[in-house]
């Protein structure tokens, strides 16, 4: 590899290091979070391998202004979302510059390489928790038992259910925006297609959320509670977001198969 890319990647690489190191909050819950890092190792690997410029383009002096701008705002009002979307600008920059094919719908990955789902929104686990609440709240009475909800805390018949900021699940769904976004590069077709299966990880997320807090309660009801909080609480909901998981896949497959359909009719082809 010549120098100046070189450079430039370990130059990107410390940057990045800056971006994870500079709120270490994320270290309580590490073993949920550290594995938004293989958003990385895959980019690598859906992109790899590299073909070189002859000679090294002109970087673009617009691109490096919008991104540095974006990495100083991010240091100044404490976003890791802006500071990890100044470091995707910066990555742009290296592959116009350096390489000779690439494609920008794989940057969708390392986007979710960062904690900015964590520290960025921990509001949305506020909203997670309230409308999973609400949700499990009516499906248990669709069921026919006797429901009581206050706030997060759900009480099917006897059985207190507290729905707590770890059943937010944001540690767990900054790495279902990994795998949801490995799905989309590998499946979905450039264009409107992608950005809706983009736009949909979110809701989606949510749902596997709201199946994980009903599946635990269903269990506790049906089983006791010492039983949903055993090994069944953490495995159990893993099971259901794997699930989840297979419903991704399933969705974004139709859309991808649409694409083909109607790139076939037009005769113009998807990259």
């Amino acid at each position: 590899m010549k120098t100046l890319p070189l450079l430039n990647l370990v130059a990107l690489a410390v940057l990045g290091v800056f971006i994870w190191m500079r709120d270490i909050s994320w270290i309580v819950d590490a073993s949920d979070t550290l594995p938004v890092l293989a958003a990385f190792p895959l980019f690598a690997w859906l992109t790899m391998p590299w073909k070189w410029q002859a000679s090294p383009g002109k970087m673009r002096t617009g691109s490096m202004v919008a991104g540095l701008g974006l990495c100083l705002a991010g240091i100044a009002v404490d976003s890791t979302l802006l500071l990890a979307i100044g470091w995707i600008v910066f990555f742009d920059i290296f592959q116009t510059t350096f390489l000779e094919k690439f494609s920008r719908r794989f940057l969708l990955l390392p986007l979710f390489g960062f904690p900015w789902v964590v520290q960025d929104f921990p509001a949305l686990g506020w909203v997670f928790r309230h409308s999973g609440a609400a949700v499990v709240e009516i499906l248990f009475k669709a069921l026919g038992y006797s429901v009581a909800r206050e706030g997060t805390m759900i009480y099917i018949g006897d059985l207190p259910l507290s729905v707590e900021p770890a059943c937010a699940g944001l540690n767990v769904l900054q790495a279902m925006l990994v795998a949801g976004s490995l799905v989309i590069c590998l499946t979905v077709p450039t264009g409107w297609r992608f950005a809706v299966a983009a736009f949909s990880l979110l809701p989606l997320a949510w749902l596997a959320n709201t199946m994980r807090i009903f599946t635990l309660g269903l269990v506790g009801v049906n089983f006791g509670p010492d039983f949903a909080m055993s090994w069944f609480h953490k495995w159990g909901g893993w099971a259901v977001l794997c699930f989840m998981y297979l419903l991704c896949q399933g969705l974004f497959r139709a859309l991808a198969f649409e694409g083909k359909k109607s790139g076939m009719v037009s005769g113009t082809p998807h990259v």
